[in-house]
């Protein structure tokens, strides 16, 4: 019986003790945020015209490697030059580069436009610059009319209104003309 006490003091000191990492070094100062907010908004211009409205849960902006992380619900509302909303993006988060205004928007990403276009994936990018959103990994499409489309790659204006779609195949109830 004495022996089973001390097997089972062993186990319990065993069991509590916590090692300390001994680095003896504080975390740079690189891993850290220079800013940092919750449940942001920011307008995206171009020429002085809104052409997006993020929205994101949370902000990390990381200036020395001009970095902003986005987390916890992103959504990305995209207008056209007059300001008519064309788009809405949702994600699970996102990443934007800080010198080129491209973002990337991954995990469950779905864009559904006022045309009745929704496209789905998982990682889409924003080419600011050309002003198009595009995938290098699978999609898939749905139109108003039931067809659904799938692809390999994908490249668009924000609306959806003109795509590309490279290896596309699925179901469409459209007639095309192979003359």
């Amino acid at each position: 019986m004495k022996w089973k006490c001390c097997l089972l003091l062993a186990f319990l000191l065993l069991a509590c003790s916590q090692e300390t990492p001994q680095t003896g070094q504080a975390p740079e100062p690189q891993a850290f945020p220079d800013q940092e907010s919750w449940n942001t908004t920011v307008l995206i211009t171009k020429d002085g015209k809104t052409v997006g409205v993020l929205k994101a849960g949370h902000v990390q902006k990381f200036s020395k490697k001009n970095v902003t992380l986005l987390d916890e619900n992103i959504q990305v509302d995209f207008y056209d030059e007059f300001g008519n909303h064309k788009s809405v993006l949702t994600a699970q988060g996102g990443r934007i580069n800080d010198q080129t205004q491209d973002m990337e928007a991954y995990g469950n990403v779905v864009v559904v436009s006022d045309s009745g276009v929704t496209l789905y994936t998982d990682t889409l990018k924003w080419d600011n610059k050309k002003q198009e959103i595009y995938s290098e990994i699978p999609i898939m499409l749905t139109t108003e009319e039931n067809d659904t489309l799938y692809g390999d790659r994908f490249r668009s204006s924000p609306d959806l209104i003109n795509y590309e779609i490279i290896n596309p195949r699925g179901r469409s109830s459209k007639k095309i003309d192979l003359e």
